[in-house]
């Protein structure tokens, strides 16, 4: 009954035809559990993010948060949505569902409304755009972060999402369940470009309130649970089972990130274990459905190792708190999403693998779905950040 109900998702997931029997009217539940998924979502990139990265100071966080959020649902609305999911090529979608005209009552495939999967959809995409605001709001000029944003959405997220959702990289085999490749991934390459480009100038750290940030990470912690579970489109086993292991991946990272703390520093703050809490959440998005809880222990000890290599490169590199999401977001997101069909067996507790698929063929399809959004978003990061650049000063002025 467990792999029939995976292999629904799996075939909505990736944009496979769908051989399910036509449903004229949707599940109350089910819409019900999507929309509270979103609006825990929403509480996570709003407040969430902006106390997260924040972190109590006075500074532009906030108002970058509002109106990146604002610009890129406009953007979404308008044809964001449809080139990711409309009828068109395995590289991007068309314009037929441009401004959502023509969406149906019911998702086909699912007991949803389709209008229930565009607002979820629009959540998952501000999350990759918050991400990327909050992390370089205080080091980026507003002028020039605004314009970026909306660019990046359009040519960085959408045809990642397009590929891994929609279009080859689906067909490849990929999976990314919850967006540890799409949003994580991308947002966290992105964040670490930025602090690259201006970690010239802004290589200083800043003081911050770790209250306000624990705060903010707790929130982000809750809304990314609802992020995994609604990511079932329904109430059912799979959704219970990803929320789950994605709190197991969460606490195991919370303790191993602790220990190594300890045993680097002979002491242990409370920032460090609210960022290992998101990496372990980012490390087991991609597979949180698929794995048992066993797996999802190694997964979230796995990324907090990873994020405390990444921030020791970044210290040794000075690249600065701009690239603080690529070891909370995109270094543990990339590794999980490799990693987690190693658990995925039977013996593990594990969904195990679908008919023509084994543990090598997945393996090869996520590493090559995680370096070619990898490498997608570094090099449309640099792209849009210097277009953007020759009009609008990227670098915030050196009082700020």
């Amino acid at each position: 009954m467990k792999a029939k109900a995976l292999l629904t998702l799996g075939l909505l997931t990736v944009g496979a035809p769908l051989a399910a029997q036509p449903i004229v009217v949707a599940d109350s539940g089910d819409s019900a559990g999507v929309l509270a998924a979103s609006l825990f979502a929403m509480l996570a990139l709003l407040p969430g993010l902006a106390l997260f990265y924040g972190r109590g100071r006075t500074g532009p966080t906030g108002f970058a948060l509002f109106a990146s959020i604002a610009i890129a649902t406009l953007l979404f609305v308008g044809v964001g949505y449809s080139l990711i999911f409309s009828e068109g090529s395995a590289l991007i979608g068309g314009l037929g569902s441009a401004f959502l005209r023509d969406i149906g009552d019911v998702l086909a495939g699912s007991t949803i409304p389709e209008s229930a999967f565009v607002l979820f959809e629009l959540v998952l995409a501000l999350f990759a755009i918050a991400i990327l605001a909050a992390s370089t709001a205080e080091r980026a000029r507003l002028g020039w972060l605004l314009p970026f944003s909306a660019l990046w959405l359009i040519l960085v997220y959408v045809p990642a999402a397009r590929w891994v959702w929609s279009g080859w990289l689906g067909d490849l085999g990929a999976i990314d369940y919850a967006g540890g490749i799409v949003i994580q991934l991308t947002a966290g390459i992105a964040a670490l470009v930025i602090g690259l480009l201006l970690r010239a100038d802004h290589a200083r750290d800043v003081q911050h309130d770790s209250r306000i940030a624990v705060a903010g990470a707790a929130l982000v912690w809750i809304g990314w649970l609802g992020v995994i579970g609604g990511s079932a489109f329904g109430g059912g086993d799979d959704a219970a089972t990803a929320v789950l292991n994605a709190q197991i991946a969460a606490s195991a990272s919370v303790l191993i990130g602790m220990a190594i703390e300890g045993l680097r520093t002979r002491r242990v703050s409370v920032y460090a274990t609210a960022n290992n809490a998101l990496a372990g959440l980012a490390a087991i998005s991609a597979g949180a459905t698929l794995v048992g809880p066993g797996g999802a222990m190694v997964i979230g000890a796995i990324a907090a190792v990873v994020a405390w290599g990444a921030s020791v490169a970044i210290e040794r590199l000075r690249i600065g708190s701009a690239a603080a999401a690529f070891t909370v977001h995109g270094a543990p997101a990339a590794v999980g999403a490799v990693v987690f069909p190693v658990f995925m067996t039977a013996a593990l507790g594990g969904a195990d693998f679908a008919e023509g698929s084994s543990m090598a063929t997945l393996l090869a399809a996520q590493a090559v779905a995680v370096l070619t959004v990898a490498l997608w978003s570094a090099v449309l990061t640099v792209i849009c950040a210097l277009m953007v650049s020759v009009v609008i000063p990227m670098k915030a002025p050196p009082e700020r």
